[in-house]
């Protein structure tokens, strides 16, 4: 009998940790930004990719090193560049590539307006990636979700501190639309070209309902991948 518990309690606990480790790994909750760099061009922007569905990460010299990591549908890429940065000087079209794949990203002197243009990834036509900066002590938080209702389609955001920005598209769309809100406290309010958005935020879960001026409605959510 005590053999049978032993065997029971082992058991239990190894589907434990298989369901764990199933759930991926583990996301960090503090900020790779370095405080020198929270007021200039160089630091951390992370964003998300829609083209299919992904998460970016863009480092000008946060360590003193230009490179980026994309990773679309599970599959991760490093870009890089053989361009140069300075620091507290405004940057335009500095070119990441890897291979074939290549895309621009900008970024005032201060570091506001980040901005990535010119994508050009084999298979992802019309790519669309949104991006903001890190701070050392504000976290970068990118979810990749969907949206269904009267439409269905991709939605995209990042979240730091109170700025929700992002991107979605419909399934029979060509072009993304931005979006854009507010998070305080735990509810998401926001707005897109032609509707709006709310929602909450749930550990690394969001999720809510859209409505947009031809008396379209759904409900959205999305999961946290950065």
């Amino acid at each position: 009998m005590k053999r049978f518990f032993l065997l029971l309690i082992l058991g239990t606990l190894a589907f434990s940790c298989s369901s764990d480790s199933d759930s991926g790994p583990a996301l960090s909750d503090t900020p790779l930004a370095k405080v020198e760099f929270d007021n200039s061009n160089f630091g951390i922007y992370k964003g998300v990719f829609l083209g299919s569905s992904g998460t970016v990460l863009i480092n000008i010299n946060n360590d003193g090193t230009l490179s980026a990591i994309l990773n679309i549908d599970g599959s991760s890429s490093t870009y890089t560049t053989t361009e140069t940065a300075t620091l507290n000087s405004a940057m335009v079209g500095l070119t990441f590539t890897n291979g074939s794949n290549s895309f621009d990203f900008s970024v005032t002197e201060n570091g506001g307006d980040p901005t990535v243009s010119n994508i050009n990834i084999s298979g992802h036509p019309n790519a669309t990636i949104k991006v903001l900066k890190e701070f050392h002590n504000v976290l970068a938080k990118c979810y990749v979700g969907s949206f269904s209702g009267d439409d269905s389609g991709l939605f995209h955001v990042v979240i730091v501190d109170a700025v929700v920005d992002g991107i979605a598209k419909s399934d029979d769309g060509v072009s993304a639309f931005n979006t854009d809100g507010t998070l305080i406290g735990t509810s998401i309010t926001g707005v897109f070209e032609g509707g709006t958005f709310s929602g909450t935020s749930s550990g690394n879960q969001i999720s809510g309902t859209w409505q947009n001026d031809f008396g379209e409605s759904g409900s959205w959510s999305g999961t946290r991948k950065l």
